[in-house]
This record gives C-alpha cells, sequence and structure tokens, in this order.
C-alpha cells in the first residue's frame, strides 16, 4: 500500500467516527484548536496527520489512541 492509499484510508476512518460522536468538522477542528479545512483535508486523505494530531484527535472524539490505532490496523487486512 502507498502513502496515498494509506491516507485515504486513515480519512475514511476519521470521518467515520467524527460522524458516529455526532461532531461537524468545524466542531472537530474547534475542540483540537485547528481550521476546520485541516480536518477536511485529512479525511480527504490529502494529508496525513502527525502522531501529536492523532492523539489530540483521539481525545477530542473521546476514543483511546489505542483503540482508534486498533480499528485503522484491523481495516488495513
Amino acid at each position: 500500500m502507498d502513502k496515498s492509499e494509506f491516507n485515504k484510508r486513515l480519512g475514511l476512518l476519521i470521518r467515520k467516527k467524527r460522524i458516529e460522536k455526532g461532531l461537524t468538522q468545524l466542531e472537530l477542528a474547534d475542540a483540537m484548536n485547528l481550521d476546520y479545512q485541516y480536518i477536511s483535508r485529512v479525511e480527504r486523505g490529502l494529508i496525513s496527520p502527525t502522531l501529536f494530531w492523532m492523539t489530540k484527535l483521539s481525545s477530542a472524539l473521546n476514543i483511546p489512541f489505542s483503540d482508534l490505532i486498533n480499528e485503522f490496523e484491523e481495516r488495513l487486512k
């Protein structure tokens, strides 16, 4: 799998989790002190969030970081 495919799959998971929590991109971005366009680019797979932002994301979504990573790993299989 190349980086582009990796980013797309990660973005889809992030979008899924955000929607499950009933948040808009703007609400999630506000909780992370980011611009909503950053969330949009991540969800579309255009950019890959750093580990720092992934931990902030899991906190903003109230999901343990390990659960988020484990679910992503399962989706890669």
